[in-house]
């Protein structure tokens, strides 16, 4: 089984966190990371439990800097999930299984279900919530695009050639056309693709469905999830959703979680990148690109046609009319 997932050079200790727990209960399983980076870091290149960091850039994609340049930081790192895996999936011709994590998710027991249901079924999806719905996630997604199991089908590939190719100029939030980056497209999957909706509570933990998910320790101080054992946590939003939730929710055990998982952030090899801004917030001239420089040149065909690579540009450049 290979677990893949996205990560930028600030990330890169939550991403060593969550290898070092895959590693501890599918030892057997290969990490694969794609950094969204224009470099890679020496010392990125030695992280204990990643077997292999790939740049974005090495993944094959035509265009790449067009591709790259029209997206924030948290927009390409979502367009780019389904990007490793269609790399990951042609590379390693001989491997079953896949499992897209986010990187700031850690492991607390084996996926064994997921390892189940993929004997039987293409994709196995989990959703934001499983007894009591938000409207909102009529915006934001079913789905949670955090997790992904995939067996190596012709219906898998078809959905992640599918998935890649949506996301390609459509990953940006966009309420007008109901878009949320990658996640909405997720929405269509169950339906196209015969995935399965795994509602195990102890899958994909986060702020947004505590009030349906509580979190207790049993006689043996393991992690649970409504009485079933807790098997990932997701810490999206860590410094402001997430540790908000956990402070309303007034349960010692969520506390001692969410502060066991900070301390080992501050263990970690690179927890010293952490601070590290994200190379293609720049010109390669060093000058810092705006965010008004991406939107002209995702809505300027002109500019894409004449512009192969627009980190050689300037903020300048995006302000004439070609």
């Amino acid at each position: 089984m290979i677990f893949v997932s996205v990560s930028t050079i600030n990330y890169l200790h939550r991403t060593e966190v969550m290898a070092k727990s895959i590693k501890e209960f599918h030892p057997d399983s290969k990490v694969i990371v794609c950094l969204l980076e224009k470099d890679l870091h020496p010392i990125a290149m030695n992280i204990q439990y990643i077997d292999e960091i790939i740049l974005a850039k090495n993944l094959g994609i035509p265009n790449v800097d067009q591709y790259i340049f029209k997206y924030t930081i948290s927009e390409a790192s979502c367009a780019f999930k389904s990007e490793i895996l269609k790399y990951v999936y042609k590379k390693e011709p001989h491997e079953q299984y896949f499992i897209y994590l986010d990187s700031d998710t850690r492991l607390y027991s084996p996926i064994s279900e997921v390892q189940a249901l993929l004997y039987d079924f293409p994709i196995v999806l989990t959703p934001h919530c499983i007894k009591k719905p938000k409207e909102e996630y009529l915006k934001f997604g079913i789905f949670n695009a955090g997790f992904l199991g995939i067996k190596r089908t012709e219906k898998a590939e078809q959905f992640i050639k599918w998935w890649a190719e949506k996301v390609k100029w459509n990953c940006y939030i966009d309420w007008d056309r109901f878009l949320f980056v990658d996640q909405g497209w997720l929405n269509l999957v169950p339906t196209y693709f015969n995935a399965f909706i795994l509602r195990h509570p102890g899958y994909n933990v986060a702020f947004w469905n505590f009030h349906e998910r509580k979190i207790e320790l049993d006689s043996k101080k393991q992690y649970t999830i409504n009485n079933q054992p807790l098997r990932f946590f997701h810490h999206s939003q860590l410094l402001n959703s997430l540790k908000e939730g956990v402070e309303n929710s007034k349960n010692e055990v969520l506390n001692n979680l969410y502060d066991e998982y900070i301390a080992e952030l501050k263990q970690s090899r690179v927890y010293h990148l952490s601070k590290n801004p994200w190379s293609y917030d720049f010109f390669d001239n060093g000058e810092q690109i705006k965010n008004k420089s991406r939107k002209e040149f995702q809505n300027n065909t002109c500019l894409r046609l004449f512009s192969s690579n627009p980190f050689n540009l300037m903020n300048d450049h995006f302000r004439k009319k070609c």
